[in-house]
């Protein structure tokens, strides 16, 4: 395949996840995908040919796809710059908000794209959004909550059903906005995103899920980021308890593993829903 398609050397691998991912020298990257993961390939090929070109920053542009076997390979160009979770401990709340800016004017361009046809097989949004609250006991019970806050969850969820019904349309979400896929490069002494990585899972949602993970990874407890990056995404204030619904989306994400996510909270003595939301998404 590095013969193939001239790729600099030496294939250095990068990353850990679901797929294998290379470095070729200082060039493009390769990444490798296994059968089971086809949906999510098609997705990100198919996502990111739509959006190319149409974002304030930069994706990673595809330069060729193909199939070794039963496995598809994508290559696509380096975005420069840091993953922000290299440097998010030496960013001041300043800078912070100003990424969360650049972030959410991201955000709103890309969900302004629409992609005809465009669904996951998880989808639609109502089917997806019912099958989670209805399922919520299982799913938490599966990753290892504790039996009680599995009930503190479906109560709660019980509750904001309604504002989670109420959410805004759905649009096209890059959905996995986590520390290791926002890019950022410092000039004259100020960090400022120059990328976005990773465009595999994305789906139609509303746009409030996208939030989710820059929320907790990112601007976790800081009120003035989180509303910056909400203000520039384009979605407006909640009616209710902006705590309790951020905690209630939150909930709905495809990657949520409570203890994982909110173990800051829980290790600090929180101990019911409400303190760990208002300590994680503050009014």
């Amino acid at each position: 395949m590095a013969d193939r398609h001239r790729l600099p050397r030496p294939l250095v691998r990068k990353v850990e996840g679901s797929n294998l991912v290379f470095r070729a020298g200082e060039g493009p990257w390769l990444k490798i995908c296994p059968p089971y993961w086809r949906d999510a390939f098609d997705a990100e090929v198919r996502v990111t040919e739509a959006v190319q070109g149409r974002l304030p920053a930069p994706v990673p542009a595809i330069v060729e796809t193909g199939e070794l076997g039963d496995w598809r390979y994508l290559i696509s160009a380096h975005v420069p710059g840091a993953q922000i979770e290299a440097v998010l401990p030496d960013l001041d709340e300043a800078d912070l908000e100003r990424i969360a800016g650049e972030l959410g004017r991201f955000m709103r361009a890309f969900h302004a794209v629409v992609v005809p046809g465009f669904e996951r097989p998880f989808g639609p949004w109502a089917r997806y959004l019912g099958e989670r609250l209805a399922g919520a006991p299982d799913l938490h019970r599966s990753r290892r909550v504790d039996p009680e806050r599995v009930e503190q969850i479906t109560a709660f969820l019980d509750e904001q059903s309604p504002a989670l019904r109420a959410l805004g349309p759905p649009v096209l979400i890059h959905a996995d906005l986590t520390a290791e896929h926002v890019m950022l490069v410092e000039e004259r002494g100020r960090w400022r995103l120059s990328g976005v990585l990773d465009l595999a899972d994305a789906m139609i949602a509303p746009a409030e899920l996208d939030l989710v993970a820059p929320f907790v990874e990112l601007f976790r407890g800081r009120r003035g980021a989180q509303r910056r990056l909400m203000a520039e995404s384009g979605v407006g204030e909640p009616a209710g308890s902006f705590s309790a619904l951020f905690m209630a989306v939150a909930l709905q994400h495809r990657f949520m593993h409570f203890d994982d996510w909110f173990a800051a909270e829980i290790e600090a003595g929180l101990t019911d829903l409400p303190s760990i939301a208002a300590a994680a998404f503050p009014d």
